[in-house]
């Protein structure tokens, strides 16, 4: 049986970063008490958006965060641990598509479309999922 084990998404991570940051700048730069509320919702998403990339980035390296393909499926991490398997037969297709400037895994299934930004196949293991039989 042959895995593949896709890589992190790094460009990912950077976007999500930029936009933490554009965020918490922008919250500085805008100074009236008219609009705390807004300020308060722009601190509240940048914080969400930290958390969500410094709880991806410690699963991922410590192991616990991954997306492993094989003959018989599909298996991969929820970002709060939950192993989630999906067999051969409800993958119809899998694909590597763009998004403004960074790309992300799309996996067609029977019953739905299941994204899966944090991580993607690098050009050798694309080419190694049409062997494995997934277009």
């Amino acid at each position: 049986m042959k895995e593949l084990k896709l890589g992190m998404n790094l460009s990912f991570f950077i976007s999500l970063s930029i936009i933490a940051l554009t965020l918490l700048v922008l919250d500085a730069l805008i100074v009236s008490e008219k609009i705390s509320m807004v300020s308060f919702v722009q601190l509240t998403l940048s914080a969400a958006i930290m958390f969500y990339i410094v709880t991806g980035l410690w699963a991922i390296f410590s192991g616990q965060s991954r997306v492993i393909i094989c003959n018989q499926g599909v298996v991969y991490h929820s970002l709060l641990g939950q192993k989630h398997y999906i067999p051969a037969e409800e993958v119809e297709k899998i694909s590597v598509e763009r998004l403004l400037w960074f790309s992300y895994t799309k996996l067609y299934l029977t019953s739905g479309v299941l994204r899966i930004w944090s991580f993607k196949p690098n050009l050798a293991q694309q080419h190694s999922l049409k062997l494995l039989g997934y277009t």
